[in-house]
């Protein structure tokens, strides 16, 4: 079922050296989904709860894996293009550029597709059971974008997002993308937190009130790359004043020259020096970094959506439920060190 479909439609197809990849993988999506969680009102908790299936407990981890679950399904093959966006001049390292073409179906115009279509029904709730499962299906879409947004190498056009770009990572042959997608993740739960993604989640919110603590606040600020007149969803930012995907894959982008393509080579081994680079203290912590950044965007959008009122900058006071990640997804992370 395709959302907004009342609202402005996803238009011409454009596939620009289409990214076919996985996202993130389950686990990377659930940790986005349980940080978002920490960040949302009360308000706004009850509400998703109330649209998300029951099985779902409420939680947006619980939700954020399934676009994945169903990419591949004849009737949700349209949405395959909306997992990334390819900028049409971008050649990292060399060069990192993110020009918008507009009208296309891509993960950016998934984005602002996904929040006009919560915005709709937020406004005009649904009457019927197929608009029900239209913003069900939007909040699951949505949710999943907004991990996909965050990891660079969905947001780059060279070698397929780096899915043709082989590497060796251990003792293990992959490619970058996968690399960007799990294994830097897997590795980091495995070594720094003995396959506890529990412990690697407490981390991350640990982060947001030292390292990062004083550029949080800037996450949820939006510019004015994301409200020009060209833009067809210029009145969805209007309405929700959080959401500038343009904005963030435009600065995620840029990661590709400064540390996902940096000294590219087939042969080199992922596992050490770049490992411990982009996942250690001298970025910042760079991967968990991005994950947070997912998440805490992601609970203002629909913080904003679901409860404006109170829909400042986020802030963990208002933390609504804290749970352990379900065994399912741990098993996730113990299923991908053993392959």
């Amino acid at each position: 079922m395709r959302f907004a479909t009342t609202l402005l439609a996803a238009t011409t197809l454009v596939l620009l050296n289409a990214n076919s990849a996985q996202a993130y993988g389950v686990l990377g999506h659930t940790l986005t989904g349980q940080i978002a969680q920490l960040f949302l009102t009360p308000k706004t908790a009850s509400q998703i709860s109330a649209i998300l299936p029951d099985s779902y407990e409420g939680l947006l981890s619980n939700a954020a894996p399934w676009p994945d679950k169903i990419r591949f399904l004849d009737q949700y093959k349209w949405a395959t293009p909306m997992h990334f966006v390819n900028p049409p001049n971008d050649n990292p390292p060399e060069q990192c550029l993110f020009e918008y073409v507009y009208g296309g179906q891509d993960n950016v115009n998934a984005i602002f597709n996904t929040t006009a279509t919560m915005k709709q029904f937020q406004l005009t709730p649904p009457t019927n059971v197929r608009d029900e499962k239209t913003m069900e299906e939007a909040l699951k879409f949505f949710v999943h974008f907004m991990g996909d947004i965050h990891q660079p190498l969905h947001d780059s056009t060279p070698f397929r997002g780096g899915n043709d770009a082989p590497i060796k990572f251990g003792k293990s042959k992959s490619n970058l993308h996968s690399l960007w997608d799990t294994l830097l993740l897997t590795k980091d739960v495995k070594d720094r937190f003995g396959d506890n993604p529990q412990a690697y989640l407490d981390d991350t919110i640990k982060l947001t009130k030292t390292i990062w603590k004083s550029e949080v606040a800037s996450w949820t600020s939006c510019g004015s790359a994301d409200s020009q007149p060209a833009n067809p969803w210029s009145s969805v930012t209007k309405q929700v004043k959080t959401v500038c995907p343009i904005q963030w894959a435009t600065v995620t982008n840029a990661l590709d020259c400064t540390y996902v393509w940096k000294d590219y080579s087939a042969t080199r081994d992922y596992s050490t020096d770049y490992f411990q680079k982009v996942t250690g203290p001298s970025s910042d912590f760079l991967y968990q970094k991005l994950l947070a950044q997912s998440g805490i965007r992601m609970a203002a959008v629909l913080n904003e959506i679901f409860d404006p009122a109170s829909a400042s900058s986020a802030s963990e006071g208002s933390v609504v439920k804290r749970s352990e990640l379900p065994p399912r997804y741990k098993r996730a992370v113990e299923e991908a060190l053993a392959r």
